[in-house]
């Protein structure tokens, strides 16, 4: 493939062409070293560095706090690179992949739940954003900070996360490149100014009091896993784009890897800046005081910045995961709609409702969703020895005896064992939407998405392994045109 038909299909600045659709062979040109500085630069931003503080808030010890971001980061990232094992094997994104444990319709599952995180997750995104943008507005230009033109700054950074998304894969790699440079950078100068120039020291008195330090870690552990664990469907969004020969060894080491760095780099800044703070609940706008005015514009620009291309790769995802619905359409006309709606659903979050709290409470309901089909996916994939005739299933002709897919519509056992985790999980809930009975009985944390993955990944695993063999069938010549197909 020459130079100027690979920009014209997938270069940097130019839009992608392809849509949810696997990626052929001859147009594969990502390298496993790119997943490392992708999910590295995906942490390089405010929200990591509040996340980071949190159990300081909570009054964990140093000590604590470090091993619970240690560990539930280690946990979530190994989820995101076994997620990113299989991409390379189909040549599509993770949702497409999952026709191989779900069935041909039944990857509508993962669609739907992964939609749900999406624009939960761009909304977020624009409540973030959007104040740090009206910030350089308001130094740059005096604008002032009006809900007007709160307004124009969600308008304004939500068609930049767009544009961005838009532009598709190699635009988001080389722009995840950049942020991961210039976030190191600028989290190293914020973290010097606050440990120079603290605003105060928490005094965690009377913050969950009645929670012994044991449920406190359990609680903060639990926040680093399932912010580590959200990235997970993003990886087949990048793994699609590697030569099928890949090792998917090499695939899971590089993912792991920029994910620890990125969690372990930005989320252990955020621990030391809640220290050097009087509220760690809120460390932003205190963080920006200790630096120089002259280097607030800088530091806020490079944020947002951070921000956007942070935000596109959860469009991105949530574009591709919507083109697996809707088919027919270009991706180019997907993202127009998807856009539209995260953008609404900003405004009237942020503006008319204020209702980040509920938003919230509503990922860790959707992160519930999510984690065990997660699970099931890689439970699948390790059941399958990692082997996918995707020629086979979309082309007739001779079918390789070890192929592995599910080529009806439903896999009914996957279907089950998702349902039945759910049902498992949400007793074990505790957000502000829905309290669970069980959670009681964990000092009021929310482990519902730990206990909805393992009680649907067991239920998956034997059923898998004792149910009849229908679960997962090989291809043959009489059903390999039943329907399995991409489109």
């Amino acid at each position: 493939m020459t130079a100027a038909n690979w920009a014209a299909t997938d270069g940097i600045g130019h839009i992608e062409t392809h849509g949810a659709a696997p990626i052929p062979e001859n147009e594969r040109h990502g390298r496993p070293s790119e997943l490392a500085l992708i999910f590295f630069g995906s942490q390089m931003n405010y929200a990591s560095l509040l996340v980071g503080a949190m159990p300081i808030a909570m009054g964990l010890s140093v000590l604590g706090a470090f091993s619970a971001i240690l560990v539930g980061t280690v946990l979530g990232a190994c989820a995101v690179g076994g997620m990113a094992m299989m991409g390379q094997k189909t040549g599509a994104n993770s949702v497409m992949t999952s026709m191989a444990f779900f069935g041909a319709r039944g990857r509508y599952v993962g669609s739907v739940i992964i939609q749900m995180i999406d624009l939960g997750y761009f909304a977020m995104g624009l409540w973030v954003g959007a104040p740090q943008f009206l910030k350089i507005l308001n130094i740059m230009m005096h604008v002032p900070e009006t809900p007007g033109w709160m307004v124009f700054s969600i308008l304004t950074c939500g068609i930049l996360v767009v544009v961005v998304a838009l532009l598709g894969h190699a635009t988001i790699v080389f722009y995840e490149k950049l942020v991961s440079f210039s976030g190191i950078a600028i989290i190293a100068l914020i973290l010097v100014c606050v440990i120079m120039h603290p605003t105060g020291h928490f005094d965690p008195a009377g913050v969950h009091k009645t929670a012994n330090p044991a449920a406190l870690w359990v609680l903060s552990a639990s926040y680093f896993l399932a912010n580590a664990i959200s990235y997970a469907p993003f990886a087949g969004d990048y793994t699609r784009y590697m030569p099928a020969s890949t090792p998917s060894f090499k695939l899971f080491m590089w993912t792991a890897f920029g994910m620890i760095a990125g969690c372990m780099l930005a989320l252990s800044s955020g621990m030391v800046i809640g220290l050097r703070v009087t509220d760690p609940f809120d460390v932003t706008q205190q963080m920006v005081g200790s630096l120089p005015s002259i280097l607030i514009l800088p530091v806020t620009i490079i944020a947002v910045a951070a921000n956007t291309c942070n935000g596109a790769m959860v469009v991105y995802n949530g574009v591709l995961n919507l083109n697996a619905i809707l088919h027919k359409w270009r991706r180019v006309n997907v993202a127009y709609l998807f856009g539209t709606l995260g953008i609404a659903l900003g405004y009237v979050g942020l503006v008319i409702m204020k209702m980040s709290d509920s938003i919230m409470a509503l990922c860790s309901i959707v992160t519930m969703l999510v984690t065990p089909w997660i699970t099931i996916n890689i439970i699948g994939y390790f059941h399958a020895r990692g082997w996918f005739d995707v020629p086979a299933i979309r082309s007739p002709g001779p079918v390789s005896g070890r192929s592995y897919w599910y080529v009806n519509g439903y896999n009914l056992p996957a279907v089950f064992a998702w349902v039945l985790g759910i049902l498992f999980g949400i007793p074990f809930s505790n957000n502000s939407i829905f309290v669970g009975y069980f959670s009681k009985f964990t000092n009021n944390i929310d482990i519902s998405f730990i206990v909805s993955a393992l009680s649907g990944g067991i239920i998956y695993l034997f059923s898998s392994i004792f149910i009849k063999r229908n679960s997962i069938v090989k291809i043959t010549d009489k059903n390999q045109t039943n329907g399995a197909s991409f489109s």
